[in-house]
């Protein structure tokens, strides 16, 4: 499940070498392996493009349109958000800049015994 090069996957130039080659190697699922270990630490969100994050995901979630709002309905290919369903009653919501909570892009992570946090696209906490 490895990744063709790094070319555009990472967002900054953080992470040691070994790091990087494990990201080239197995992708963000031999990193992680899943959404739950990806979002335990947020500053994750920060470490890698939308577009790599998306791309993981399409691989092995059932990644959809978000359902509500100006971008209802919107594939993340053509400028829309995307939500992921996991683990039951968890939910990964991406939105673009443009939406109704400060106009900046975030990260949604939600669940029935976490709560819902959302996250600036550097994975700081968005009060």
């Amino acid at each position: 499940m490895g990744m063709k090069g790094n070319s555009g996957f990472f967002s900054g130039t953080s992470g040691s070498m070994k790091y990087k080659l494990d990201i080239q190697r197995f992708g963000l699922k031999g990193k992680f392996g899943t959404i739950d270990n990806f979002v335990k630490n947020p500053t994750n969100f920060g470490k890698y493009k939308t577009s790599s994050i998306y791309n993981w995901l399409k691989k092995d979630y059932d990644v959809k349109p978000l359902s509500k709002g100006r971008f209802a309905g919107i594939s993340y290919k053509k400028g829309g958000g995307f939500k992921v369903v996991y683990g039951g009653d968890k939910l990964l919501q991406y939105h673009p800049k443009g939406g109704h909570h400060g106009g900046i892009a975030y990260y949604k992570v939600s669940s029935g015994t976490g709560g819902t946090h959302r996250y600036d696209l550097n994975g700081k906490e968005i009060k």
